[in-house]
């Protein structure tokens, strides 16, 4: 007996259809017959095509909304259209952003306004196949895209505070696991995830407890989690003496992931409140000068003892507790001991109160500065280390500037100083991240003009100017490339080296890439450009003869721009330069710059493929 497509059952026929790619199912599957049309349009399939296809979804589409319903109740097939459809608006406008210069921080705005909408596409070019033409470009601005969209995931949930700066314990995770966010990589775990490891930590502490928990006063369970918190090693650090000022000690979810759980006192406190709040605590943070604790406040109509009473009494009512440093109760006594010591004599009661939720971000905002200066002070490679990754001058540099956005977005707008560090923000955002454009677009000019409006009126020069600032980086961004050719003579004999090739500096060592180069002296190099004040001085001193003026003694050299692992452009002259042509002496930390001016490496000549031919064609 003959078996027709008709007869096969439905169950087998869904089966099938989901190992079948969405996009065959859309195009042919749904013609072949009546019966395939109806099981391929079914809203069941197109939520498994959904949600196997797509692992990140922007807050818009209310997917654990959706995921609450049934199937029937969602248009997923509409769904899986507009997300595909995205996609290829988001293919086309990568590929611009690899092709040209012009309009390119336009383009990537115009990719992260797509939010977690573009992050599957995105994570999947970061990690585009070697053999690709581009593969360089491609993932390094894939990744550039990614890292805004992650900044703007935190800077939004932030963003929440300008409206209501008093809010305190609720969110309280979502803000801090924000700062995360400025130093994730790719499909790393983000605020989300986050919040989930500690929704598994609270359910794991309440498994290992038992019902008898349940029983207890708010004071003994509250040291009980204290106790499991501090002898599970999730708060506190080793040798603070040394790792202090670690970076990865002011974020929660790094904290919460590394195998030793290290975390500065205020992230301590923290995590332990979070978890409270999720066993069932009244649990908040108490900004205690230098060191922040964490705070448990009695359930209405009890003591902290389980005693019902009808008014608790404002010091009987809540307790303190270090879990930075202590599995003991510290006694309220002692904290205004401490205040008085401190000289805080007025206003002392404020820090054994509930802090908002903006003062606990600013606090680690505050930390993350003081990171920052301590790596420049120091030039301590590891404290900027994260995850096994070795430390780079981006790691870096985000610390500065997520505290900055954290003293714009917690401080209150009518705060008469709010634009303290509006000048060294710009200058951060138009230097080392100018794709937030978009971002600071959103949120910061906004701000701006309310606040303009409401102080006395002055002159503002650019770094202080949002709107200002912002017209030049869209200026800068939509300029035409100025040319260089190698059209005469003297070019050919006077500039020896071609962009991509890489050099070993004679005197210094350095590895660099060529990404520039001009006829004589360093006036007609690509800008904005560097060089450090040792090789300027070098220079200076060994340019030309002892009746040269420095400016004489400059000219007569040949300078090129270079990649740095560290520098966009950095400046060296043409007799510093040493080729190298192993390209095992490529730093890693080089290669994973490289693709912001070159296309790919080509081993075999240990040289980079140029993506600048608007700047340099012949080259």
């Amino acid at each position: 007996m003959a078996t027709t497509l008709e007869s096969v059952p439905d169950e087998i026929i869904r089966h099938i259809l989901q190992y079948i790619s969405p996009e065959e199912s859309f195009a042919n599957v749904q013609y072949v017959s009546k019966t395939f049309n109806r099981i391929a349009n079914e809203p069941l399939l197109w939520k498994y095509y959904c949600l196997s296809s797509f692992r990140y979804w922007n807050d818009e589409h209310r997917l654990s909304e959706k995921l609450q319903l049934r199937a029937s109740q969602t248009a997923w097939r509409t769904l899986w259209r507009r997300r595909r459809a995205r996609n290829a608006k988001i293919s086309a406008l990568l590929d611009a952003v690899v092709a040209t210069k012009v309009g390119r921080l336009q383009k990537i705005g115009d990719i992260c306004r797509y939010g977690y909408d573009a992050k599957d596409f995105l994570v999947a070019q970061s990690r585009t196949d070697d053999s690709a033409d581009d593969v360089l470009a491609r993932r390094y601005y894939a990744n550039t895209a990614l890292a805004s969209i992650h900044r703007g995931v935190a800077v939004h949930e932030w963003s929440h505070y300008q409206r209501a700066p008093f809010l305190t314990a609720p969110g309280l995770d979502r803000a801090l696991a924000a700062f995360d966010m400025f130093f994730i990589r790719g499909d790393d775990d983000d605020i989300d995830d986050t919040c989930a490891l500690l929704d598994g930590l609270a359910a794991e502490f309440l498994e290992q407890q038992g019902k008898k928990f349940e029983t207890l006063s708010a004071r003994d369970k509250a040291l009980a989690l204290l106790k499991w918190v501090r002898g599970r090693n999730l708060v506190g650090m080793d040798d603070p003496e040394e790792n202090y000022r670690n970076l990865r000690n002011c974020l929660i979810g790094y904290a919460l992931r590394d195998e030793r759980h290290p975390s500065l006192p205020i992230v301590s406190a923290v995590i332990y409140t979070c978890l409270a709040e999720r066993i069932g605590l009244r649990a908040a943070c108490a900004a205690f000068p230098s060191h922040v604790h964490a705070m448990i406040m009695a359930p209405a109509g009890q003591d902290l003892d389980g005693k019902e009473v009808s008014m608790p009494a404002n010091e009987a009512d809540k307790m303190f507790l270090d879990p930075y440093g202590s599995s003991e109760e510290i006694q309220f006594d002692d904290l205004r001991s401490r205040l008085v010591e401190l000289d805080w004599i007025n206003g002392r009661d404020a820090f054994l109160v509930a802090a908002p939720v903006p003062i606990m971000v600013y606090r680690v905002g505050r930390n993350l500065a003081a990171t920052f200066g301590s790596f420049y002070n120091t030039r301590q490679d590891q404290l900027a280390a994260l995850n096994g990754r070795p430390a780079t001058k981006l790691t870096v540099e985000s610390a500065a500037y997520a505290a900055r956005w954290t003293n714009l977005l917690m401080t209150p707008v009518s705060n008469l100083q709010w634009d303290n560090t509006l000048d060294q923000f710009l200058n951060q955002l138009a230097q080392q991240f100018p794709e937030d454009l978009w971002l600071v677009e959103e949120h910061i000019l906004p701000l701006y003009h309310v606040f303009t409006q409401s102080v006395q009126p002055r002159i503002r020069f650019t770094w202080e100017n949002v709107p200002e600032m912002l017209g030049i980086i869209r200026n800068m961004d939509n300029r035409q490339p100025t040319v260089s050719r190698r059209y005469t003579q003297a070019i050919h004999q006077n500039v020896w080296y071609r962009v991509g090739q890489v050099f070993r500096h004679k005197r210094y060592g350095y590895i660099g890439i060529i990404n520039g180069w001009g006829e004589r002296g360093t006036q007609s190099l690509p800008m904005p450009h560097n060089m450090s004040f040792e090789e300027a001085m070098d220079e200076m001193a060994d340019s030309g003869t002892d009746s040269d003026t420095v400016r004489q003694r400059l000219r007569k050299k040949t300078f090129y721009t270079c990649l740095k692992h560290d520098h966009d452009r950095h400046v060296v002259a043409q007799d510093r330069i040493e080729i190298i042509r192993d390209p095992k002496l490529i730093p890693e930390a080089l290669m994973e710059v490289a693709g912001k001016f070159f296309k790919k490496f080509d081993r075999k000549t240990c040289t980079f493929v140029s993506n600048i031919k608007e700047y340099f064609p012949e080259d």
